[in-house]
């Protein structure tokens, strides 16, 4: 029996897990108890990080708005010690009610839209029958977030043991209110899966989802094949391995490439969504060292593709998929992925994965969000935006994807250390740092000063935050100094006072060290 709605059970304060406290559970009949906490702290100062292995089998219906699938995850457990359960998140149920961690902070940010949809229009994820080693385990919700789970072995696993947890899953979409999401038929397919949260040498890191406050994931691989109606394109985390997709893809791009070259200026776009074909298709997709999946499904897609030769030799696939929308500034959008790329490579270190990407969404948080290998933008309005854009959105496989520190706790390690280069990309490109959508007169003086202005505007009012404010307790303005703009500012004094070749140097050795691993705030030296 698996007590996938059960309350009556006490739960140990989630701060003793993020301790390192290891929690011992024994069943009573009808509920968990919890019965004695046992001090059992990891190794402090020994370095681990855990191995998930993901095979997943999921199916789009684009009538229900729904995915159903299977998934399969080898979790190898490379602590000092045994674990006697696991969390994990299952983070589609933050759309499930208003009263989630993210319904709050959308009230909290005054975001009306997600309390005023209608019920079919939220979403969720359900028929999780979870195994592991094939036999049933006991599993709860967490009482107040139902987007975090536990599941409680029926034996500790053993420090250097692998084990291999199994589940079928639903997935109701939502509307796009945040990441995960459809737009009609335009499908954002984002923390979708049930994911094992972290556990490293301060214990686990369960966290409900936000829209403002992003992720913490282990590195591992990944296995998808995704089914959906044949004449829907797919841009998706990792190798696309399927003969015939990728077949299909290059006609794409020659359709694309003649309709772009045909434009006017006049034309109005073409928005509204074909039908759906009767004949499906099974792709996959294979990735290595990554620690998120993402894909994005729309049958209006059209695709461009440029290459880059890396110093090595090495090259990388780079691709935009975009709808008519914008569709002048996204046809250069494949180069700025291109330039994007080489620009990182070179000031912090060579760009590890095969291809990169940009797909245009309906995003709902924010102008753009970063996956391993693949980026969603919405709309900008301009070129040098959408160039600046999809910069910084390609920069996070460098700061979260394989420099992969605790977003939330410390969002400052990808967004301030991401935001100081694409800064540096923008004075390098277009002579100043990022602003190409200010008005002139704001732009005779310094992207100092208007940063100036904004801390003092805080600080001034005693409602400044600093840096090191876990995400979650961020107002949204200090979020975006204290996160992107302080630390990109602290970079840039540093740069200046010790010179750019030393900077340079010291970045590519944090890069070389901690890349594919979770460096922490006291790493960064």
């Amino acid at each position: 029996m698996k007590f996938c709605t059960l309350r009556a059970y006490l739960f140990a304060r989630q701060e003793l897990w993020q301790k390192g406290q290891r929690l011992c559970f024994f069943y009573l009949p009808g509920f968990f108890a919890m019965l004695l906490a046992l001090p059992c702290l990891p190794a402090q100062g020994r370095y681990f990080q855990q191995d998930v292995q993901y095979e997943i089998d999921v199916r789009l219906d684009d009538e229900a708005q729904q995915l159903r699938g299977h998934i399969a995850i080898a979790y190898q457990n490379n602590a000092p010690h045994a674990l006697d359960s696991l969390w994990f998140h299952l983070w589609p149920n933050a759309y499930r009610s208003r009263q989630t961690a993210f319904a709050r902070q959308q009230e909290r940010m005054n975001q009306s839209r997600f309390f005023f949809a209608e019920d079919s229009e939220l979403g969720g994820i359900d028929s999780l029958d979870f195994e592991v080693n094939e036999r049933s385990v006991r599993w709860a919700l967490h009482p107040r977030h139902p987007d975090i789970a536990v599941l409680v072995l029926n034996e500790p696993l053993a420090a250097g043991k692998q084990i291999l947890i199994t589940t079928p899953f639903r997935v109701q979409l939502p509307r796009t209110f945040s990441r995960l999401g459809h737009e009609g038929q335009a499908y954002q397919i984002t923390q979708w899966y049930p994911k094992p949260a972290v556990y490293d040498e301060q214990g686990w890191h369960a966290m409900p989802y936000l829209d403002m406050g992003e992720f913490y994931s282990e590195f591992g691989s990944f296995d998808v094949r995704i089914t959906l109606p044949e004449n829907y394109l797919v841009a998706a985390t990792g190798t696309l391995e399927t003969e015939s997709e990728r077949a299909f893809l290059e006609e794409q791009i020659r359709v694309s490439s003649a309709h772009l070259r045909a434009l006017s200026g006049e034309e109005e776009p073409r928005l509204s969504f074909p039908a759906s074909s009767s004949r499906r298709k099974t792709i996959r997709f294979t990735a290595e060292r990554v620690h998120d999946f993402a894909w994005f499904a729309d049958k209006r897609f059209m695709v461009q593709k440029d290459t880059l030769r890396l110093p090595s030799g090495r090259t990388v696939d780079c691709w935009a998929f975009f709808t008519q929308e914008e569709q002048e500034l996204w046809k250069a959008a494949a180069g700025y992925v291109k330039r994007s790329v080489a620009f990182y490579s070179d000031l912090v270190g060579e760009y590890p994965y095969p291809q990169a990407t940009a797909v245009q969404t309906a995003l709902g948080a924010g102008g753009g969000m970063e996956y391993p290998m693949i980026t969603n933008c919405g709309l900008t309005g301009d070129a040098q935006s959408l160039d600046e854009l999809i910069a910084h959105e390609v920069g996070h496989n460098w700061f979260y994807g394989i420099l992969a520190s605790n977003e939330r706790a410390h969002a400052w390690m990808d967004e301030g250390l991401n935001s100081y280069y694409d800064h540096r990309y923008s004075r390098q490109y277009y002579g100043q740092a990022g602003f190409g959508y200010l008005p002139d007169f704001l732009m005779r003086t310094s992207e100092t000063d208007i940063f100036e202005l904004a801390y003092l505007y805080q600080a001034r009012r005693r409602i400044n935050q600093a840096p090191e404010t876990h995400s979650d307790e961020l107002s949204e303005i200090n979020y975006f100094l204290g996160a992107y703009e302080i630390p990109a500012k602290a970079l840039r004094y540093l740069e200046s006072y010790i010179g750019t070749e030393r900077f340079d140097a010291i970045m590519q050795a944090y890069y070389q060290k901690w890349a594919f691993r979770h460096p922490q705030p006291e790493d960064f030296r």
